[in-house]
């Protein structure tokens, strides 16, 4: 029954989910309707865009990369435009040539030496988006091309910022593949008009010619040895900074009174 709660099913859209209702420490839960998580926006339909208008969402984290914006740009068409939290970054970073498609890497299954590049290449959006939960900026709304690597780390620093248990932030990260529509997630046809210049189109349409059209199909998120790979990313942060906490105080200004004013804001009694 959660679950139904949880997932929002709007035409055109993908992965949108409530991360609300998850128990955190202290007996307490993660309020509904302040956080939402997802695939692109772009391909939603006039009443995905009446349910945005309706939730007044404050403001959108898109932690996609410029490529990926060109393919699918957002057009926001639900009410009052939201402030937007994200800084733009270039494409070559993820989809570059040392990046060959011919890695085994699928539309949001970047290989999981990547993961290990997204708490610095994504730590200035990241800043934004925690400064604006902080303040009470919501409804947010965090998401990338599939919802769940890039927005899979994001999410999974917040509810451990709430004090959530790891094997719960699994288990919501690992609801991404099965709550994809791929078909939403990015514009096919801009793919093949665009990749003459456009790097991410350049590796998805090598990566269809090399693999044919099943690339497309959700993979469960794991490693060879069963491990949710938003670990890879998490034990990375853990290395480098010593914990997830100091992480988040050094490069996400997000100390122990943030913390606390984070805590007050998004979570009540359970």
């Amino acid at each position: 029954m959660e679950l139904e709660r949880r997932h929002i099913r709007l035409e055109g859209g993908s992965n949108l989910r409530d991360i609300g209702g998850y128990a955190a420490a202290g007996g307490k839960k993660v309020r509904w309707g302040q956080v939402y998580r997802s695939g692109a926006l772009w391909g939603l339909s006039d009443a995905g865009w009446d349910w945005m208008e309706r939730q007044r969402i404050a403001a959108v984290c898109d932690l996609r990369s410029d490529g990926e914006r060109e393919i699918a740009p957002t057009v926001w068409r639900g009410g009052a435009a939201p402030r937007q939290l994200d800084t733009n970054y270039a494409a070559d970073h993820l989809f570059g040539a040392h990046h060959h498609a011919g890695n085994g890497a699928g539309v949001g299954e970047l290989e999981i030496s990547l993961y290990l590049k997204f708490a610095r290449l994504l730590a200035p959006s990241l800043r934004e988006l925690f400064g604006a939960l902080v303040g009470g900026e919501v409804p947010v709304i965090v998401h990338c091309t599939a919802g769940q690597d890039r927005t899979g780390l994001a999410v999974s620093l917040l509810l451990s910022a709430l004090e959530v248990d790891r094997s719960t932030i699994h288990a919501d990260y690992l609801l991404s593949t099965e709550l994809r529509i791929p078909d939403n997630e990015m514009d096919r046809n801009a793919l093949i008009a665009l990749a003459d210049r456009n790097v991410v189109a350049r590796f998805y349409t090598d990566l269809i010619r090399e693999r044919g059209p099943d690339v497309f199909v959700p993979r469960r998120l794991v490693d060879g040895q069963g491990s949710p790979l938003v670990d890879v990313a998490l034990s990375a942060i853990e290395g480098e900074w010593g914990s997830v906490e100091n992480y988040m105080a050094t490069e996400l200004c997000v100390g122990p009174a943030e913390l606390r004013e984070l805590r007050n804001r998004l979570l009540e009694q359970g």
